[in-house]
C-alpha cells in the first residue's frame, strides 16, 4: 500500500517529466518555424580623424591614433524572426576588414535590443556609429571594410540562434582630415 508521501512523489515526478518534455518540444519547434528576415546596411560617409582622445578610449602615449566615424543607413525587416518562443532580438551592425598583421577584424558599429514584433522593422537614416572605430594598428589608411547586419534571437526556452545579412561591397577608409597622399 502506498502512503501519501509516495503518491505525492509519483505525481511530482510525472509533472516534472511532462514539463521538461513540453519545454523540449517548444525549444525544438523554434528551429522549424519559417522565417525570412531581410536587412541591408550602407555607409553614407566615413571620416577619419587623428588625435589621442575619443569619447570611449584614451591613449596618453601617442597623439597619432586614427579614429573613424561613420554615418550609416539601415533598412531591415526582422519581424519574421518573432514567434511565440522569441523573447527579444539583439541586432548589431558589424564592419569586417583585414590588415597585414591580423587576417580577420570585426568591429561593432551600432546595436539595439528589440523586444516587440512591431519594432522589428528598422528604417534608420543618418545614424552615427555608437561605438568608436579604433584599430589595433592605430591606422585606418587604405582599409577596405564590408558592413553587415547581424542578429541574435533570444528565446524563452532553448538555444540562442544567430543570423546575418549579406555583406556590403567594400568601403575604403579615407585619409585622416587634412592629410594628403
Amino acid at each position: 500500500m502506498n502512503s501519501l508521501q509516495n503518491r505525492a512523489n509519483a505525481v511530482m515526478a510525472f509533472s516534472v517529466s511532462a514539463v521538461f518534455c513540453l519545454l523540449g518540444a517548444i525549444a525544438l519547434s523554434a528551429f522549424i518555424m519559417p522565417s525570412s528576415p531581410s536587412g541591408a546596411i550602407g555607409l553614407d560617409s566615413i571620416k577619419v580623424v587623428t588625435g589621442r582622445y575619443d569619447k570611449n578610449w584614451v591613449d596618453y602615449k601617442t597623439r597619432n591614433n586614427e579614429f573613424a566615424n561613420t554615418v550609416m543607413t539601415i533598412d531591415a525587416d526582422l519581424s519574421s524572426l518573432f514567434h511565440w518562443n522569441t523573447k527579444q532580438l539583439f541586432v548589431y551592425a558589424v564592419a569586417e576588414y583585414t590588415t597585414p598583421t591580423h587576417p580577420k577584424n570585426q568591429i561593432v558599429l551600432w546595436d539595439t535590443i528589440i523586444k516587440r514584433k512591431s519594432n522589428a522593422i528598422i528604417h534608420k537614416k543618418g545614424l552615427n556609429n555608437k561605438y568608436s572605430l579604433i584599430d589595433v594598428n592605430k591606422k585606418w589608411t587604405d582599409i577596405h571594410a564590408n558592413v553587415s547586419l547581424h542578429w541574435n534571437i533570444v528565446p524563452y526556452v532553448g538555444f540562442m540562434t544567430y543570423g546575418h545579412s549579406k555583406a556590403s561591397e567594400p568601403y575604403v577608409f579615407p585619409l585622416p582630415s587634412g592629410i594628403q597622399k
